[in-house]
């Protein structure tokens, strides 16, 4: 019975987690959006998950993120490249001797994440749409800014409860 509920608590937590995460993406919340921005919870599940994992735990996750917000939004252009790439930086970034984890770490790390997702995007954009440089640019700066703001405040809403289901504490295991 321990052992069921060992493997079955956490793949209830990344389901019920993941849609929660889907539906926040879809419904515009008051109060929730900057500059007619909104969170980017998906990016943010990618961050709080891929900062403990390996790089193909971190993969999956994020080309099955992508291929969920792409079926969600529409397919140009595609989530997939910009969340590989942060799979890619933050799988097991806590490994080394210098980042300790807490909340302030991966609410740096999601703002960088942002920032680097809206570039991909853009990089789509460029090479792929006939729109003018400029212009596709100029809303990138806006748009990216005001999205890493706004997701790197809104990270501790799922890092805490996500953090407690999935990895609970030592002190709470007996042997």
């Amino acid at each position: 019975m321990i052992l069921k509920t060992r493997i079955i608590q956490p793949i209830l937590v990344i389901l019920i987690s993941i849609t929660i995460s889907c539906l926040l993406l879809m419904w515009r919340i008051p109060g929730m959006e900057l500059v007619g921005v909104t969170p980017n919870w998906l990016l943010i599940w990618l961050v709080v998950w891929s900062v403990k994992r390996n790089l193909w735990q971190s993969m999956v996750a994020a080309v099955s993120l992508g291929l969920i917000w792409d079926s969600i939004s529409g397919d140009f252009p595609t989530h997939v490249l910009g969340l590989a790439v942060i799979a890619l930086l933050t799988s097991n970034v806590y490994q080394g001797e210098y980042i300790k984890e807490d909340v302030i770490s991966i609410v740096v790390i999601v703002f960088g994440m942002v920032i680097i997702s809206d570039t991909v995007t853009a990089l789509q954009y460029s090479l792929q749409t006939n729109l003018p440089l400029r212009d596709i640019w100029l809303k990138y700066q806006q748009h990216s800014l005001a999205s890493a703001i706004i997701s790197s405040l809104w990270t501790p809403l799922l890092y805490y409860p996500f953090n407690h289901f999935i990895n609970p504490s030592k002190k709470s295991r007996r042997p």
